[in-house]
């Protein structure tokens, strides 16, 4: 024992294993997966980004360029149309100025009022007569169209007939008065001018999908360098190197850029004849978040690995560790011999909490066994005491009963040879040399019929004893004297003092239980009842109470340490006048030894 106890003790306890294990085998690869396995996300994510961003913003530049094109596409209607060139003419010929004005009016109605790209188209003829035509978007009030009018007139007219003077056949895009406006010359079929055609480009309109680019947040546009729309007044101050310097490259594509800590998407067309540089500022906080937020997640995954082995050690130590140490340490308890030692129910996992109460329901039954068996040798040793409290020499006493026999035989005096048998019936019974605690119930009868024969050779004719056993049953093992103490209860306090009596046994069995019940006339008085009640009680000590009261006590404990408290002894009055006597055990149990 010492020598296993040593090497028990040689071996690493449960819980260091377990953080060798947790760090060489967990925590280690762990780390070096999750840093290479972060490291080429990030990598890829960046990348990903970043072509998420340029192909977004190119996507929104080609929609302005598109819808770029569909104005000047628009004001060449103009030109292309004979309408208004026809009807300048005839005006000329025919001097009608009311034809002429209605012919342009319906015109610049027709063509610019219903397309949300011109906020304002205006139409001046330059040579006699000098008409202006306004015209607004549809849905514009009255007012709002005034207002523009005169503006345009006075802030915008000169600036847009100096560009016109240069302009010839091309088509300028310029901004004036913080407005952007598409000018172009009508020209006579000998390309001279007669007329100048201007419209107030909708920004948010030709412009606007550049809010769908992803992260943005403001916008500049230059044609040929120079600054035409867009937040200059918001996110480019202070922004040095963010400015017409980044166009000068004539033809760049798409890409994205990051200067002075801020990040910009940037790109030169030349849809036609001048080249339009785009440039989108960018959410800087949004492309952290996207670009860098798995560094953190990774370097914070990093961080925690350590508390991580701490909760994981702490959850083993909680739910394993514990629970083993403290199954260890009661067996060590049962080993030394604490008997019904339990451990307190520690344990919150379902395997550990039922192998904790396994182990207590085990130690407690081993303790109501060691004490089941100790009572009922105690019971036992008194029931002996008594029985044999009058012999000196029991083995001498049956030898002389054998010698008394065999002499009665000799004379053919068979009554008293019987009698002589039926006594060491009862004395081996009493006697019990084999110690057994259970005998079979046909050999439970023969002491109660060996002890009936005895008392009826005293009370002759004044006792009756009838007998209903179940067969089947005979072959059942039951406690050894339980039977004939009930006995002979009944016949002294039953049959004793009357002129005649009946005593009935019967032995029948309902369901798992073997029931003996044992009648004999009379009833008993509230005294005995109360007596009765007093000895079947388990506070009950006993002192000087007679063999037959003693008896039926030692009957009802020895069931109830074999069998539990469901069963016993259970003494009534019946409606009939009778007194019953119940006895009910176990009905299952063939094999007791």
């Amino acid at each position: 024992m010492k020598g296993q106890k040593s090497r028990a003790l040689k071996k690493a306890p449960l819980k260091w294993s377990m953080v060798s294990l947790l760090l060489l085998c967990w925590l280690l690869p762990l780390a070096l997966a999750s840093y290479m396995m972060f490291y080429m996300a990030v990598g890829k994510i960046n990348s990903q980004t970043e072509r998420m961003i340029v192909t977004s913003a190119d996507n929104a530049l080609r929609i302005c360029e598109m819808r770029m094109d569909a104005a000047v596409e628009a004001s060449r209607n103009a030109s292309y149309f004979p309408t208004v060139r026809e009807s300048y003419e005839n005006f000329l010929t025919d001097g009608n100025l009311f034809a002429f004005r209605k012919t342009v009016n319906l015109f610049l109605e027709r063509q610019y009022c219903y397309d949300d790209s011109f906020l304002y188209t205006s139409l001046l003829f330059t040579g006699e007569p000098q008409e202006h035509f306004f015209a607004a978007y549809r849905g514009s009030t009255s007012n709002a169209v005034y207002q523009a009018g005169r503006r345009f007139e006075e802030k915008v007219m000169p600036g847009v007939l100096e560009i016109s003077k240069e302009l010839d056949t091309d088509v300028a895009v310029v901004a004036i008065e913080g407005g952007v406006y598409l000018i172009r010359n009508l020209m006579t079929t000998s390309y001279h001018p007669y007329a100048v055609l201007t419209m107030e480009l909708n920004t948010d309109v030709v412009f606007g999908s550049l809010d769908g680019a992803w992260g943005y947040e403001g916008s500049a546009i230059y044609i040929d360098g120079v600054f035409l729309a867009g937040d200059n007044s918001g996110f480019l101050e202070g922004r040095p190197g963010i400015g017409p310097e980044l166009f000068e490259d004539n033809n760049r594509e798409c890409s994205l850029m990051k200067k002075n800590g801020e990040y910009y998407v940037y790109a030169v067309r030349k849809p036609k004849r001048h080249y339009i540089g785009y440039l989108i500022s960018l959410n800087r906080q949004a492309v952290i978040d996207e670009t860098y937020a798995l560094k953190y997640i990774s370097l914070l995954l990093l961080l925690f690995m350590a508390p991580l082995v701490g909760i994981v050690f702490l959850f083993f130590r909680r739910k394993v560790t514990k629970p083993v140490s403290n199954l260890i340490r009661a067996a060590h308890m049962l080993q030394e011999g604490h008997f019904g030692y339990q451990i307190e129910n520690s344990a919150n996992s379902q395997d550990f909490e039922y192998l904790a109460e396994a182990f207590n329901h085990m130690s407690a039954r081993l303790q109501d066994q060691i004490h089941r068996i100790y009572t009922e040798e105690l019971a036992l040793k008194d029931a002996r005491i008594m029985a044999l409290q009058a012999q000196i020499n029991p083995h001498f006493l049956n030898n002389a009963l054998e010698i008394i026999n065999w002499e009665a035989r000799i004379h053919e005096n068979y009554e008293v040879s019987r009698m002589i048998e039926s006594l060491s019936v009862m004395l081996e019974a009493t006697m019990d040399r084999r110690h057994r605690r259970f005998v079979t119930l046909a050999e439970e009868m023969s002491y109660v019929e060996a002890y009936l024969f005895i008392i009826s050779q005293r009370m002759g004719e004044r006792l009756k004893v009838e007998t209903d056993v179940d067969e089947s049953l005979r072959s059942l093992k039951v406690p050894r004297l339980i039977i004939q103490p009930i006995i002979e209860n009944a016949v002294e306090h039953g049959i004793n003092g009357q002129t005649e009596g009946r005593i009935t046994v019967r032995i029948f069995r309902e369901g798992e239980r073997l029931v003996i019940e044992v009648r004999n006339m009379g009833r008993l008085s509230r005294q005995d009842e109360e007596k009765i009640k007093m000895l079947l009680s388990d506070d009950y000590e006993p002192g000087d109470v007679g063999s037959a009261s003693l008896g039926i006590r030692n009957v009802n404990r020895r069931i109830k340490i074999i069998y539990g408290e469901e069963y016993g002894l259970a003494i009534r009055n019946e409606e009939s006048g009778e007194t019953v006597s119940r006895i009910e055990v176990q009905a299952t149990i063939k094999d007791k030894k």
